[in-house]
């Protein structure tokens, strides 16, 4: 609602733009706006012939200019909107592998699972982290159990990943050096070696009264599906994406994120439809990262951030209705690798 001295100027309801001049009222559809124009700090609206007068110091004037634009847009119609998932779907879309819970099955030693005891050949040494605690085994994937590989992942092997017991809020990682494997770690066995015992592995692991720690709730199985994963709204190229799109579906310029294109749910009926296809609250390994704050690799110069194009891991506080895991506050977490680095199996400079 547009406010003038503390009287409504003009408001919009989900159909209809209602506008006062003087002690006339006007109703328009959201089509009939034809113009906007800015000229020494007054917008100038043009709705069917009519010409408004909108000062930019009015209480609501960019909140109410913003959402004519919205209502106004291809993208608040069915057409507009299909044009746009299709559009999604061609340039952002990569598969993904579901590592879906099983909680009607215990995990054994060598199987797909978050944390519990994990594989562990009897002549390697335990992980530590830089304080000389053992870590937490915090995901362990047996690819041989994966019938999907995507073209980077090994088809046998089995992949850990291990956090500090004494990590933090930020379960270990190093803020400014977040490459550096010191409190945490990647391990990778090629194939199955002679390994402990579940007895002799809980042995030699970290003790279970520092899993209090963890984020981990519950020991937990898990199985493999191939899925899609289409770009998520914080990923640091989905600006360039939507500009790309509106740029080829509109013929016209557009700067902005994807909630300045398409508004709220409430402002555009067809707004979720996009929304709910680059959402996720699963655990995943490929596919496109999904993030609770921000991208990191936003802030990071051009040639680096394109160093971590691959997804390696995804786990989400709301997989399993929150009964699994909890990362701080209802948070993330996602590991980031190189693609030509994953298929060579090197895990050394992981994100």
């Amino acid at each position: 609602m547009l406010y003038q001295n503390n009287a409504p100027l003009a408001h919009a309801t989900k159909r209809k733009v209602i506008i006062r001049k003087y002690f006339k009222k006007y109703t328009f559809e959201f089509s009939d706006l034809k113009s906007t124009s800015l000229n020494l700090g007054t917008y100038k609206l043009t709705f069917c012939g009519k010409n408004f007068s909108i000062p930019s110091y009015y209480w609501g004037t960019k909140a109410f200019l913003r959402l004519l634009t919205i209502k106004n847009s291809p993208f608040a119609t069915e057409e507009g909107i299909s044009a746009l998932k299709r559009y999604i779907k061609e340039h952002a879309c990569k598969p993904a592998l579901i590592l879906h819970p099983k909680l009607d099955r215990s995990p054994s030693l060598t199987s797909s699972k978050l944390g519990g005891i994990p594989y562990w050949p009897s002549a390697k040494e335990y992980p530590c982290d830089e304080d000389g605690k053992k870590m937490h085994l915090l995901c362990q994937l047996n690819l041989s159990e994966c019938k999907e590989s995507c073209g980077l992942l090994p088809q046998s092997g089995i992949l850990q990943f291990f956090i500090s017991p004494s990590g933090g809020d930020v379960y270990g990682m190093n803020w400014e050096s977040p490459t550096e494997q010191k409190n945490w770690r990647i391990v990778f066995h090629k194939q199955a070696e002679e390994a402990l015992s579940a007895d002799q592995a809980k042995e030699i692991a970290a003790p279970e009264s520092e899993y209090a720690e963890s984020p981990i709730l519950k020991s937990t199985a898990l199985e493999f599906s191939l899925s899609q994963s289409y770009i998520k709204s914080d990923d640091y190229k989905m600006d360039q994406l939507i500009k790309d799109a509106a740029k080829e579906i509109t013929g016209k310029d557009f700067q902005g994120s994807i909630y300045d294109l398409l508004g709220s749910e409430d402002t555009n009926i067809y707004a979720s439809e996009v929304y709910k296809m680059l959402e996720e609250t699963e655990n995943y390994m490929l596919g496109y990262p999904s993030f609770v704050q921000y991208d990191v690799r936003s802030y990071m110069p051009k040639e680096e951030a394109s160093y971590f194009d691959t997804l390696l891991l995804h786990l989400d506080s709301f997989s399993a209705d929150g009964k699994i895991m909890c990362w701080g506050d209802r948070g993330c977490e996602n590991f980031l690798i190189n693609s030509v680095a994953l298929k060579r199996c090197d895990f050394s400079k992981v994100l």
